[in-house]
């Protein structure tokens, strides 16, 4: 399965270039690690490896604090998780996030 990430901040209006991210899937009743990554010159994450490659839970973890503190700025939510199922037979998925200093929404797509 082929996971896309898009990462847009309304603060400016643009791609989040450069937000780290760690995608992980829930094992036993914990979260275990799979990959953590950065966003590139457009705010997206194409390259997960082979990372969900079965059903289940998993998460996105948005470094937000980080991001915005090289920006000179202090967001409300220092994490932004998005928490998605994948269940069936997909061939990808695509989570978009847009978020500012006072907020964020998700969405979860099947492609």
């Amino acid at each position: 399965m082929v996971m896309t990430v898009e990462a847009l901040e309304s603060v400016h209006g643009r791609g989040a270039v450069g937000l780290r991210a760690r995608l992980e899937t829930l094992v036993d009743e914990e979260w275990v690690l799979l990959a953590e990554r950065r966003t590139d010159a457009s705010g997206r994450i194409d390259d997960w490896d082979s990372s969900g490659e079965r059903q289940g839970l998993y998460r996105i973890v948005f470094d937000v604090d980080r991001y915005f503190a090289g920006l000179g700025m202090t967001p409300t939510y220092p994490e932004v998780t998005t928490t998605f199922r994948v269940s069936g037979e997909r061939t990808g998925c695509r989570v978009s996030t847009n978020f500012s200093l006072h907020h964020y929404s998700a969405a979860f797509s099947v492609t």
